[in-house]
């Protein structure tokens, strides 16, 4: 096979990939739409879900220049408009089961461009580790939850000093390319408990939002689509996020609520990263 044909056939492969992906994402539309009481969906809410969804959308940008940098880094010359397109082009295929096939697509469209197939699968494998890694951190904003006594000003005072020893560290080791990346990974992963954050604070009744809960609940919701990111074959996390979601906010909020601002998340995500999936089919 020539290398023009096998440019051709790995496009094809990632292309087929994406398009598996958008019926996945209807089907998965479909199935969260028909959990959800009719009454719920008022003007107010569905006007929320699509300013979160946007939102949410903008903020995978944030993911496909991370994945640049570290695509840079390892002397990959990719501009930030194909990194996007790529990226986004393949994100859908979380939803596929398997948990794999993001990644997939990604390494076939990425290698049909003309990139190193061992840079890829390299950088593939730095963001999986640099997620984790970041994502783990926010355990010290979640503590609170579990132990009244770990305030979060203890759990923010640990994290920055953690997060200011690492920066150091990898300064030191001439990394700073991964400060930057690992900088857009936490800023990624706010955004995303934040608009989990506003979509439960829309549907229960009677609740201040103050800091000493509104990081503790950030916290909780990374570090249940941490648990979701890290359990083979689970799509997105489908199942596992909920879970540890309803465990930790249990103690705190009506179940029916919890389970309620899950699946309306799960709808303002999924539609974000049909935005996303839309806005990187226009780069050409």
């Amino acid at each position: 096979m020539t290398k023009n044909n096998l440019r051709k056939a790995l496009n094809i492969a990632g292309s087929v990939i994406a398009v598996l992906s958008v019926l996945f994402v209807v089907h998965r539309i479909m199935a969260y739409w028909a959990q959800i009481p009719e009454d719920t969906f008022t003007l107010k809410l569905l006007s929320l879900i699509l300013i979160l969804a946007g939102i949410y959308g903008a903020a995978n940008i944030i993911l496909a220049s991370a994945w640049r940098i570290l695509m840079v880094g390892l002397e990959q010359s990719i501009t930030s408009r194909i990194a996007t397109r790529i990226y986004g082009l393949t994100q859908l295929a979380k939803y596929v089961p398997g948990n794999i096939f993001q990644f997939a697509g990604r390494q076939f469209l990425a290698m049909s461009h003309g990139f190193s197939g061992k840079a890829i699968a390299k950088s593939t494998f730095l963001e999986l580790l640099l997620l984790v890694l970041t994502g783990a951190a926010f355990v010290l904003w979640m503590l609170p939850l579990l132990y009244p006594a770990f305030n979060i000003i203890y759990g923010l005072s640990l994290f920055i000093i953690i997060a200011t020893l690492i920066a150091l560290g990898l300064k030191w080791q001439d990394k700073s390319s991964l400060i930057k990346a690992i900088a857009r990974y936490f800023l990624f992963l706010v955004i995303s408990g934040t608009v989990f954050l506003c979509v439960l604070y829309s549907i229960v009744d009677n609740w201040t939002a103050t800091p000493a809960l509104v990081l503790p609940l950030i916290g909780a919701y990374v570090i249940a689509w941490l648990a979701g990111l890290i359990t083979p074959g689970s799509p997105a996390g489908v199942g596992v996020r909920e879970f540890i979601l309803i465990l930790l906010l249990k103690p705190f909020f009506a179940e029916v609520d919890i389970v309620l601002a899950v699946i309306i998340s799960r709808i303002t995500t999924v539609v974000g990263d049909c935005f996303f999936y839309l806005y990187s089919l226009s780069l050409r």
